[in-house]
This record gives structure tokens, sequence and C-alpha cells, in this order.
């Protein structure tokens, strides 16, 4: 009868038997060295985190788990730990944050707590080792999550403030002030509605103005054409722009195309390629709506886009105020309104 079986099995030994049994349970790593730091015990946990057998390991000094930089500061510290004195189980950088390096090369971040004992007279180091890849990681998606927010927070401000600022720069009357505040912060707030309804709060240039030009599409649809290049904005981009859109169409619905049932308002962008920068053309354009005059004074929309978009985009923006309808043509660097890894993957499309 095999040993195990045998219910008269030394005591000792079915104790040892019980500790391989937990070991091989527990889900952090443990690794037992001698004085010296060689390795004489490997759990399977080790084994899965590190990617060595523990038969590759046992034997050898416990600093080839470590980067080549780290080793010869461990092996000064836990010496000194080793050969402390003091009471015979003791604890060294409790839970304190290590680099550890695996079979493949990859180094990683952990969590480590060493102990000390004394066994028949030997010291014997016992380390509670747990990889933190992962919790490293969501502490950084945190980090850019916390400062994306902190960006945009500040962007918005400065938003709103150019908003009331140009607002109250044209109008007329404290009404006119407070309609026309009113209204802007409203169009600025459905795009940020618009931007939360998005993949991770990105959105398309196509999307967007299929979504500040629809409330002024007629019955049949006939009045507004879209065509554009696949563009994904970066969400101060989509903003800023939203604010352009929402001017030009108020005006249009106003005084031009939109404000005629024959009138109909053409939205087209294109790639353009200047030099090593990569261009976006933007362009509005007006046809079959009343008479176009040049204004006697720049409104908000006029100051919003030939200030606000030039100066946030570095942009060239022409209105042309034709008397067959307004042309409005923007050019922006497309590094300055799209996100980077939609650029970065239009890139890659285009060479492959």
């Amino acid at each position: 009868m095999a040993v195990q079986d045998s219910p008269f099995a030394p005591l000792p030994l079915q104790a040892a038997l019980v500790g391989v049994d937990v070991l091989a349970l527990i889900a952090d790593s443990v690794i037992c060295t001698d004085i010296d730091g060689r390795i004489m015990l490997f759990n399977r946990a080790a084994e899965q985190s590190f990617g060595y057998r523990a038969d590759e390991v046992i034997g050898q000094h416990v600093e080839m788990l470590l980067p080549q930089s780290y080793r010869a500061d461990h092996i000064h510290q836990v010496r000194r730990f080793a050969l402390g004195e003091g009471a015979t189980s003791r604890f060294m950088g409790h839970r304190r944050e290590v680099w550890s390096r695996r079979k493949n090369g990859e180094e990683f971040p952990a969590e480590a707590t060493i102990s000390r004992h004394s066994v028949d007279g030997r010291t014997i180091l016992t380390v509670v080792h747990r990889d933190i890849t992962e919790r490293k990681e969501l502490e950084k998606q945190h980090e850019a999550i916390e400062h994306e927010l902190d960006h945009r927070i500040k962007n918005m401000f400065s938003v709103v403030s150019s908003i009331v600022s140009l607002s109250a720069k044209t109008a007329t009357s404290v009404d006119d002030f407070r309609r026309s505040l009113q209204d802007r912060l409203r169009a600025l707030a459905a795009t940020q509605n618009f931007l939360r309804r998005g993949a991770r709060g990105k959105i398309g240039l196509r999307e967007l103005f299929l979504a500040e030009l629809a409330h002024y599409r007629s019955p049949d649809e006939t009045n507004i054409v879209i065509s554009c290049d696949q563009v994904v904005l970066c969400p101060n981009a989509a903003q800023t722009l939203a604010l352009a859109l929402h001017e030009l169409a108020t005006n249009s619905a106003k005084y031009g195309a939109f404000s005629d049932m024959r009138g109909c308002v053409a939205v087209t962008s294109k790639s353009i390629d200047k030099g090593d920068e990569r261009l976006l053309s933007i362009e509005w354009l007006e046809t079959g709506g009343p008479p176009v005059k040049p204004p006697l004074r720049k409104g908000f929309g006029t100051k919003l886009i030939e200030q606000v978009i030039k100066s946030t985009f570095r942009a060239d923006v022409l209105l042309d105020y034709r008397p067959e309808g307004l042309v409005c043509r923007m050019v922006l660097p497309r590094a300055a309104v799209e996100i980077p890894e939609a650029r970065a993957l239009c890139l890659s499309s285009e060479t492959s």
C-alpha cells in the first residue's frame, strides 16, 4: 500500500503533504530560499507567474527572477535581512512594490513580502509575491481619464467664456443677449450629449454634420447635401466645430438658404496634402436662397468662426458673401482635429 493511502502514515509526513496541497491552492507566488538566496521551494502560482517550472529554478539564486539592474541591491538588502538579529520570524518590506522578470525576459511590477524563519538551526527566507500588472494598468487608465477630464473641463470653461464674451459684444439689448446666450449654451449642451452617446466620447465628422443640421432638413430631405471624408474627431474639435455649424445654420435660417423652401446647403470635407502636413478642408455652400449682402457689422457667428476657429486650430478661414449664397471654407490641420489613434489607422490603411 502506498504511504499516502495508509491511515497510519507518520504525522510529520501527513503534515508535509497537507502543506504541499495548500501551497498549490495559494493564488500568490510562494518562494523559499536559504540564507544564500538559493531557491528551495517554488509553488504552482510562482510557476504560472514567472514562466519557469519548479525543477528549472530549484537550487538557482533567486536573483534570476529580478531584472538585471535590481540584482546587486537585492542581494545586499536581503543578505542583511537574513543575518539580522531579533525575533526568529520577521518581515521585510511588507507588500513592498518591486520589479520582477519572467522567463521570457518580460519585466513586471509586483508586491512582495519577505519573512525570516529559523528551522532546525537554518535560516529560511519565504517570499510571498503578487503580480500587480493589471492593477498598475488600471491605475494608468484612471490617471489618463482624470487628466482627460481635467483637460475637457478647462476647455469647456474656455469655450463658455468665449461664448459669453462674443455674445455680449454682438448683442443689441439685454434680452437679445439672454436669448442668444441661452441658445448657444443649449447647442453646446446638445453637442456634449452627442459626444457621450458616441463610443468613449468619439464622434465622426459626418455624424456631427447630420446631428447639427437635422432640425433644418426639409420633409423631402433635398435641402441638405453632405459629402465628407472619414474623420474621427477629438472631443475639443467636435465641440468647437459644432458651435461653428450651429452659427452657420442659424444665420442661414434667418437670412440664407434655410429661410427659403428652394434653398440648399451643401457641406463637404476633403483631405489635402500640403508638403508634409495633412489638412482637412470643410466647406459650407449655400444656394437657392435670398440674395446675399455682406453684413454691415460682424455678428457672433462671424467672430466665432474667424477668431475661435482660427486660434483653436491654426486654421485658414474664408467667409465669402456671394450674391447667390454664403460660402464658408475652413482649412484645418488634421492633427488638430482628429484623434491620434484614428489618424494612425487612416495612415496605415492608405500605405497598405
